[in-house]
């Protein structure tokens, strides 16, 4: 092939490649970036329905773990805006115990500031109820026993729930049935309902025998029940205790509870705190076996 031929095939052949070049769509070249890192290792999935405490999460590890959930609270933001809004909010005074949290996670200083916060709130409160509770102790009238009681036990509880339990040694739990009261296998649950916590006046009388009823007391109630232990001490939700009112060890025993110091509501719910409590206990009398007559 002569100069001039191969000349003009090279010109032929770049003037084909060109043509099918500009024939071709021009595409436009993406790249998959990386996940950011601040994103990585978020716990979906995990059973967190909202952001953890940020006392369980390592320091360095909490912007990252307030990305994760600052996305499911304020929406497919960049990181830059999220960082942003959460440290706009770091002063604010929220109640909102999800956001608080979340911005806890965010915020240098805000977990450890709000933690002082609440022991010195709770350490307030726990001082309080017990200088109530020793006023409380100092000013429980001394009453007379109903007869003759082997033993008499007295206590101040602190009640935050409207009742007291009793329970002996190997046993626990009894369902609230809302009844006034109410037993379990080696447990007695006393209820009378109301929302204010404060200290109760409790006194128990221990007897061989049935003893009178007593009279002047708004509520009251009774009860067959078996001791498996032969020890049942009455408890306020401070872990107050009120002494054993067994007297014949493991057996079939009756209970009373008498309550004053609440209102004469229909609905226990809305009664104030009760302010005395009387439990007396006294073995069950033996059943009368009728006698066989004779033929």
């Amino acid at each position: 092939m002569s100069l001039m031929h191969r000349l003009r095939w090279w010109i032929a052949a770049g003037m084909a490649v060109l043509l099918l070049a500009l024939a071709i769509p021009r595409l436009r070249v993406t790249t998959s970036l990386p996940e950011s890192e601040q994103r990585q290792d978020c716990p979906v999935g995990l059973g967190l329905s909202g952001p953890p405490e940020a006392g369980v999460v390592a320091p360095q590890d909490r912007q990252r773990m307030y990305l994760c959930f600052a996305h499911r609270r304020f929406g497919d933001l960049p990181d830059e805006e999220l960082l942003a809004r959460g440290g706009a909010l770091c002063e604010s005074d929220t109640r909102d115990e999800e956001l608080k949290r979340l911005l806890e996670l965010r915020c240098p200083g805000l977990y450890e500031r709000n933690q002082q916060i609440y022991l010195a709130g709770r350490n307030a409160e726990e001082a309080e109820a017990k200088r109530r509770l020793a006023v409380a102790k100092a000013r429980c009238p001394r009453r007379k026993p109903l007869a003759e009681p082997v033993r008499q036990v007295r206590a101040a509880l602190w009640v935050d729930t409207g009742g007291i339990q009793a329970w002996e040694e190997g046993y626990s739990g009894l369902d609230y049935t809302g009844r006034f009261l109410a037993k379990g296998k080696g447990t007695v649950h006393l209820t009378w309902g109301g929302e204010e916590a404060g200290p109760v006046c409790v006194v128990g009388e221990v007897y061989r025998q049935p003893p009178p009823h007593a009279k002047g007391w708004q509520r009251s109630g009774e009860i067959g029940y078996h001791s498996p232990t032969g020890v049942l001490r009455f408890f306020g939700d401070d872990g107050g205790m009120l002494g054993d009112v067994t007297v014949a060890g493991a057996g079939s025993y009756r209970i009373r509870a008498y309550v004053r110091g609440v209102e004469r509501a229909p609905d226990l719910a809305r009664a104030k705190a009760v302010r005395e409590v009387l439990i007396v206990a006294f073995p069950a009398p033996a059943a009368t076996v009728p006698r066989a007559r004779r033929p």
